[in-house]
Parts: structure tokens; sequence; C-alpha cells
């Protein structure tokens, strides 16, 4: 059996067995026995950061791992060695050891070259070369690599068949270098590709060589042309790029082998920090990051140094912006005095950038500006105020940095000056007082407002401050005439005063007539008006101010007047309306007196009329908005041209607006009698409500005297918006959710629920089948013959043309429904359509929850209109009542048709005429309505209770 090759040293040189260890680190070549033509391969293996001398502990442990695998051996095979071999063999491991330790500090190079003498190798086998480096350059390149020895091992000749060459990173890491490392001469076989090897024979192999083919390789025919960069970066702040982006090298892409940062090498995707600069990484395809450090202290630019994979260079200028440092001021200045503050005086920016004021934020007891001419901030303090205030301000290097200070601001109080009280005189009658304005002539230099602190007494008169106005009043003494005099002190309110006096002249009194001024009165025909005494009295007036009485009314005109205490009372005669007058004397306490007179306007007003719908429900398909008609009926029940009619709507919502008239504020709207044939209540888009109540009032003004009289009514408005569009099929079901839902039926005939949403649904063409919920729908048939059910809650019903069965909701609910007919859904003449309602809640319409449905005819009927006081008017032409088994059939002619007819209730009627028939089922309207006989009457019972809206 033949020996391992690795316990060959220590049986032919216990001594030399650090030949062993050499063999264990060495590559592995792949050889075969001449002259066979086997594939042959010699490996290059990773480089290593630096040669690994023999005498290193780890070379140590190879030797000793060796050794015992070596001695593993022998004890299998014991038998073959005899026990003066194995002596011999743990003698030549304990002489390998100390042996090691002897040349312990060797140079590198001759332990690897030594290691490398007594390599040998079987045949067959692969052999790893170690691409290993003698040493490195002080940039971190190799300057040279270990060749390795090869012996041929075996007992018959060998040849080498292949070398494989490995790649120019293996050799060099961090770029290619410049000269290329090459080994020294040496004697021996070089070994190559077709080399031949006796038993015993050996070659070297070269490794630098390898290597240098690897760089020449890679570097190709053509030089590689690098740009230096730059890039600016900013504290804290991450910089990005490519610096091979503009590169070139014609044989192929280039590759980021190492940069130097600081002074330092390091190999691409390696970060590398430096204190006070940052932290940058370079990779292999050029990519950069660089973060700048916060603060950033070092100079820029910084000037790094990349190498690509052929050995060219360029540089990386990364310019980093540091931030100003914007530095704390203080300033002062008076009260009510701006300053300018030169802020920038102690700020600094260390790279020398011109620094401007950015922003100001104001201070707690002033204003704070920034000059567009100086570019510093100007403070200044709120009116009156002293103390200390703040502000702060921003400075920008126009680089993008930023920094803020404070500036603290002392405001000086003002020293503050005495006032100065100016004499004053005055002149008063005898037996009077008067009120003296002292302070009307008095200044102060700080517009400090002054006070009346005291006064002196006159030597023949009275003197008190009024506790109103601040001024001092003079009385003289009884009988008292000629002149006095009094001082009096103000006070700034500051602790200083001054003093004036004030001289009073006292005039014997001369009584002048008081003087009566006319006055007017309002009242209604036929009745009387009582006017207080006190009101009559109010604008006459007395020179000397003497309290005046009325003494007596008399010289009515169209009327009696007389007082009763303390009132006058003017009855105008019976019958009259028009201007009416009397006259009253005053007198003052010396006799003298004045009469005035008092106009009297006579005039009337009747109530007008008015027919709203009750409850106004709304439902808006989608987000957008929408508008409804706003239906008002009113008119005039005087009809002699001396009365006029206004109308205002109140209690309208804020984005809730009318297509006509004008926004009086508040919620009030003005109306015209013109804007109401058309009026439209428009809604913003998302606009809800349950209920909110709008108020219509309706004035009628006599022109003669403006007496007016009015008459108000509440329109409830329920809004809602759609949130969801369902379309069906031709002939679809669909059933609706809680969701207020936009529904479209096709034009088959359809089964639609909408359930309890507030809803809109359109059945379309077709006999559908229409219902709903508790919610505020609004349902429209369409064509066909068509059953809607409305559920409960307030609904609006149309069932279109057709002959439709319409439900009013649950039977006895609270809630007023809306059955409408437009124009277009009769039938022809003589060939009505004919639709019923049922569950029709005949109560007068209140708001939404106190029930009662009503009947909107207003877009059917063509040219009607109402009667004043609700009568009528020409109403009877176009509807009429029959009563049959309970049920109200009421006749309709859109057109007019029925004028001829009797207008009596049941009676015959012109039936050629008639387009459209509404039944009314198991209501009796003649008997709701006290045995009303004629179409008339019920037609004003409808129009009274809102129930019955037209145009």
């Amino acid at each position: 059996m033949l020996r391992p090759w690795y316990c060959a040293p220590f049986f032919a040189d216990p001594l030399g067995a650090r030949s062993a260890l050499r063999r264990l680190a060495a590559a592995m070549l792949l050889v075969a026995a001449l002259p066979a033509a086997q594939a042959q391969t010699i490996t290059a293996g990773a480089l290593a950061a630096a040669a690994i001398p023999v005498d290193h502990p780890g070379a140590l442990l190879l030797l000793a791992v060796a050794m015992v695998a070596c001695m593993g051996w022998m004890v299998r095979t014991k038998g073959l060695v005899s026990s003066a071999t194995l002596r011999s063999v743990a003698l030549g491991a304990v002489a390998t050891v100390l042996g090691a330790l002897v040349v312990w500090g060797d140079a590198v190079q001759a332990q690897l070259q030594e290691l490398q003498a007594a390599f040998h190798q079987a045949g067959g086998e692969t052999l790893t070369i170690p691409v290993q480096s003698t040493g490195t350059t002080p940039g971190g390149d190799p300057s040279g690599f270990l060749p390795v020895v090869y012996t041929n091992g075996t007992a018959s000749g060998l040849r080498i068949t292949s070398i494989t060459q490995p790649t120019w990173s293996t050799c060099f890491p961090l770029g290619i270098p410049s000269p290329l490392p090459v080994t020294p001469a040496r004697p021996g076989t070089v070994c190559a590709v077709g080399t031949a090897l006796p038993a015993g024979g050996a070659c070297w192999v070269d490794v630098a060589a390898l290597c240098a083919a690897a760089a020449t390789a890679a570097q190709g025919h053509q030089s590689s042309t690098l740009l230096a960069d730059t890039v600016s970066a900013v504290a804290a702040a991450q910089a990005t790029g490519n610096v091979l982006l503009n590169d070139l090298d014609p044989d192929g892409p280039l590759v980021l082998a190492s940069f130097t940062y600081q002074g330092t090498r390091y190999a691409a995707g390696t970060p590398a920090t430096a204190a006070g600069l940052g932290t940058l990484t370079m990779q292999s395809n050029g990519d950069y990051t660089f973060v700048a450090a916060s603060p950033f202290t070092g100079a820029s630019p910084l000037v790094v140094t990349y190498t690509v994979h052929t050995g060219a260079s360029s540089t990386l200028s990364i310019t980093v912006n540091r931030a100003p440092v914007a530095v704390n001021d203080a300033v002062s200045t008076n009260a009510n005095t701006p300053v300018t503050v030169s802020v920038r005086g102690n700020d600094t920016d260390a790279d020398g950038d011109p620094l401007t004021v950015a922003s100001v934020t104001p201070g707690a007891h002033g204003s704070v500006v920034i000059d567009a001419v100086t570019n510093n901030p100007i403070y200044t303090p709120n009116a009156g105020f002293a103390g200390s205030d703040s502000f702060t301000y921003t400075i920008s290097d126009g680089k993008g940095a930023t920094s803020t200070a404070t500036v603290t601001v002392t405001v000086n109080a003002p020293a503050n000056g005495a006032p100065v009280a100016n004499n004053d005189v005055a002149t008063v009658d005898e037996d009077s007082s008067v009120v003296i304005a002292v302070r009307g002539n008095d200044t102060d230099p700080d517009g400090d407002s002054l006070t009346v602190v005291g006064v002196t007494q006159g030597a023949n008169g009275s003197v008190v401050i009024d506790a109103v106005t601040g001024n001092p009043i003079y009385t003289p003494n009884a009988g008292f005439t000629g002149t006095d005099t009094f001082t009096y002190t103000v006070d700034d309110g500051h602790g200083h005063t001054a003093t004036g006096t004030v001289t009073v002249t006292v005039n014997p009194t001369v009584n002048q007539a008081p003087v009566a001024a006319n006055d007017t009165a309002l009242t209604r025909m036929d009745t009387a008006i009582s006017i207080p005494v006190s009101t009559l009295l109010a604008n006459d007036t007395d020179a000397n101010g003497d309290v005046l009485t009325l003494v007596s009314v008399q010289a009515a005109v169209n009327g009696t007047v007389s007082r009763i205490g303390n009132n006058v009372i003017f009855t105008p005669a019976s019958g009259f309306e028009g201007a009416a007058s009397f006259t009253y004397t005053i007198e003052d306490p010396s006799r003298a007196s004045s009469t005035a007179t008092v106009n009297v306007t006579v005039g009337s007003a009747t109530t007008p009329s008015l027919v709203v719908l009750k409850s106004l429900v709304v439902n808006a398909h989608g987000t957008g908005g929408t508008s409804a008609r706003f239906p008002i009926t009113t008119t005039l029940v005087d009809t002699d041209g001396s009365e006029s009619l206004s109308i205002r709507v109140s209690n309208v919502p804020t984005g809730v607006s009318f297509n006509a008239g004008a926004n009086l504020g508040g919620g009030v709207w003005q109306l015209a009698e013109a804007d109401l044939p058309n009026l439209m209540l428009n809604l913003p888009g998302s606009y809800t409500t349950n209920a909110t109540h709008l108020t219509v009032q309706v004035t009628s003004t006599e022109t003669n005297g403006g007496v007016t009289a009015s008459v108000s009514s509440v329109v409830t408005l329920k809004a809602a918006y759609t949130t969801v569009d369902i379309t069906t099929t031709a002939s679809g079901g669909y059933t609706g959710s809680s969701a207020n839902e936009f529904i479209q039926g096709g034009n088959g005939d359809n089964t639609i629920n909408a359930a309890n949403g507030n809803n809109i649904v359109h059945g379309g063409d077709g006999d559908d089948n229409l219902s709903a919920g508790s919610g505020s729908d609004m349902l429209y048939g369409g064509s066909g013959n068509d059953t809607i059910n409305a559920g409960s809650g307030a609904d609006v019903i149309s069932g279109g043309p057709g002959n439709d069965t319409l439900i009013g909701g649950d039977a006895g609910e609270n809630f007023v429904d809306v059955f409408v007919w437009s124009l277009g859904d009769q039938g022809a003449a003589g060939t009505p359509a004919v639709d019923t309602i049922q569950n029709f809640e005949t109560a007068a319409a209140g708001s939404n929850t106190a029930g009662g449905d009503v009947l909107d005819l207003r877009d059917l009927l063509q040219g009607e209109h109402v009667g004043p006081s609700n009568g009528a008017g020409n109403l009877a032409d176009y509807v009429h009542f029959e009563i049959s088994g309970g049920n109200t059939i009421i006749h309709i002619s859109h057109t007019g048709g029925f004028a001829a007819d009797s207008h009596f209730v049941g009676a015959a009627y012109t039936s050629a005429t008639e387009t459209q028939q509404i039944v009314l089922s198991g209501v009796d309207l003649q008997s709701l309505y006290s045995g009303a006989t004629t179409d008339q009457q019920i037609i004003t019972q409808l129009l009274n209770n809102n129930k019955l809206i037209v145009d």
C-alpha cells in the first residue's frame, strides 16, 4: 500500500516537516499519466490580504492536523510500519514544531518559497493554486505574488494539459495597478500547458504572470476616459449620483474597484466614515451615496478619488453647504415707536453665503414686517404697550439652509406730561342751570382722556359734577343775576392735574313762547286711535326749558277728538277713508301757548289669501345640488287697485336661494308677485334637512296711508340626496337598501321596492309596481298602468301617463303626501286617463308630520287662476266633482272645457272635453265640506286647507 503524500515529510525529513505544511496550503493541479490526453487544470484560489508565514499559529495548527492524519494512517495500517518508524514519525513531528519555532520571524517570502520546494502531488488530482501576495504597496495593491512549485509524486510521467487563468478582481480587488508585479527570475521549469514531468520531476507556476495576463485582458486595447464629477450636499441630508455615467472605455463597461476618502483607500461597496464630514459609499456600478455630518466641520469641497478596474482614476468633488447661524438680538424702543432691527450683523455663515431675512413671527404685543429696502425686521409695538416683547426671525443662505433666532424688544413707557386746563365762560338764565363742557378747550400732551375730579362753589351759585357727562353743572342762587365764577380740576389718569376757572354770566329771565310741532297718526277705517299726550309733546320745544302742558284738543276734520286722561282719542267719521286731522294747544308756566296740527291718515287694508305647498320634499340625484318649484298662490282681496302685495320668505338656510327676488340677509328673501309663476328653490350640493320650516308671509299695503294686513303660512322643507345609482333590466326587479338610491327602471314591467332610504324612483315605460319604505321618496311611474305604494313618510307621487293606482302611504299616517300631475299625463279629450288614489288623508295640509295629503295640478291645468279670498276663480271650468259609492271622482278638463257647465256637484258636465279623472277612494268631499253643493265650494275648501295647488 502506498504511503499518503502528507506523511512523506515525517519519513523523509523529520526536521524538514515544515514542507508538509506548505503542501497543505498549496493549490490543486490536475495531471495525467503520459501520454494520456485527460483534462488537466490549475485553478486559482481567492486572493489573501497578505502572505501567511509558516510560523503563524494557523500554520502550526495545519502542521499538527497533518501529523495527526499521518499517524492515524499508520495506526490503521500497522504491520506496514515498524515500531522504529513510528518513533521516527513522532520525533519528526516534534522536530517540525521545534523547527517552526526556531525560524519564528524569518522573512515571509523566504518561508513561503521554501514551502513550495517539497510540494508533491499524485497524478490525476486537482491542484488549487493560492493567489497569494508577497506584500502590498502603500496604496494597498499587491507588490508581488508567490510562485507555486509542483512535483510529480507518481512512479510514471505526467503532462500538464491546462491552466485556468484567474479573474482580474481575484488578483487586484482594488483595481489594476501600474506597473504590474512580476516574479523574480528563479531556477527550474515553468509550468505550462504541455509540460511533461517524469516521476519525481517538478515545475513552478508563475502566479504573477497569470494575474498580469488577466489584467491585460481586462484593460483591453484602448484607454479608459474618466471625467471628474461634482455634487452638492446639505448637512444631515443624502446626496446621490453615479460617477461612471460620464466615463467611457471602448473595450467594455467600466467597474468601480476602489475609492480613496480622506487618505484611506476603500474597496467598492465599503462604507467610509470620517468624523465631522460624513459617510460615503461607492458601489462597483458607480452609484454613490453621501450623507454629510451635522454639523459639518470639514473643508468644502471634499475631493474623493475613485479607481476603475482598468486602473484609470478620476475624482468626485462634494460641496457641502453649511447652515448659517442666527444669533439672538436685543433692542429697545419707546412706546408707540417702530424700530428697525439689524439682525444679521451678528449672524454668520461658514461658507460666506450672503444671508437674507426670509420670515418673521409677530410679537405678543406688537407686529413685525420685513423692510422691503433693508431686508431687516421692523417691530411696531401695540398702541400704548410698554414692557418686554419678543419675536423670531429666520435667515436663509439662498441654498436651502436656514436658521432662526429670537429678538427681545424692550418697549419703554413714555414720560407722562401734565394736562392744561384753559379758562371757560358760560351764560345761563336766571333760575336756570347750565352744563358747561369745560374740557373742550383743555389739552394733554400725551393725548390722555381728562376727567373732572373736583369743583369749587361759586359765590352766587352751586356747582356739581354731572354723573352722565362728567361736566360741571352751575345753578345760580334763586333770583341772582350778574357774574359768578368757580374753578374745576381735571386729571389725566397718571397723577397729573390742572385747574381752570369758569366765569358764568347769569341773565335776567325773558320768557319765550313754546313751539308746538305738527304730528302724524295712522288708523284703519272706522277705528279710533289713542295718542298719548306725551307723544304729542315729545317734539314740542321751549327756549326757556319750561315744562309744557297740553291744555286742549279741537278742530277735528273728518272725525271727532277728545282728551281722556293722559290720552287723546281721535275717532274717524263712519265709513270715511282718507286724510283727517285735529289740533292741540300747549302752554308754558307763563301761559304762553302754541298750537299744532295732528294729521291722521284713515285707511284700510284687507288680508290677502295665501295657498302654499305645506310639505316640500326634494331629493337630489347625487351631490351636485338641485332646484325645486316653490308654489305660492296669493291674491288681493281688495281689488280696487288701492293695495299692493309683497311676499317675504324667512328662515331660508344659508346656501339655499331662490331664482328670483332679493336676499335681505338673515335668511329673509323679498319677492314680488311677478316672481311667483316660475319661482324655484335652489339647494346646494349635498344639502340635507329632515325638517326646515320656511315661513311665507304675504302683506297687502294700502297705498293711502300705508296701512297693512298680513297672512303667513309655513312650508316644511325635507331634503336629501342619493348616493347610489341603480338601473334595472327591461323587466327587472329590484329591492333597495337603507341607502338613498336613484333607481331607473327599464322599459318593461318592473317591480321595484325602494326600501327605507330617501329615494328617487323612475319606473320607465311598462306597467310597473313601485313601492317604498319609511323614507321621504319621489316616485315616478312613467308610461303604462302603474301601481305606486309610497309607504310611510312624506312622499311625492306621480303616476305619469296611463291609468295608475296611487297609494298615499300607510293608512292613518301623519305625513303629507303630494300627488302630482304634469301636462302630458292626461288622456285624450273624451277618453280621460283614470288614476285612483287610496289612503288620501283629508285633514288640512300642515307640516310634514301633521298629515293631510295634497293634489298638485299646477302643471296639468293651463290658464287657471284663483279668485280673491281663495275663491274658485275660473277653476270650476277645469275641475268638476262627483260623489259615487263613497268615493269622490274629480273630472278634469285641463284646458278649461267645463266653462259652460252648471258647476253643481254630481251634475252633468261636458265629458267630451274631459282628459283626466282622479278617484279619491273612500273619500266623500261633499260630506267632508258640510254638504257643499257646487264645485266652487269644494274648490275653495281645498284651497283654504292647502290641499289643492294650482297656479
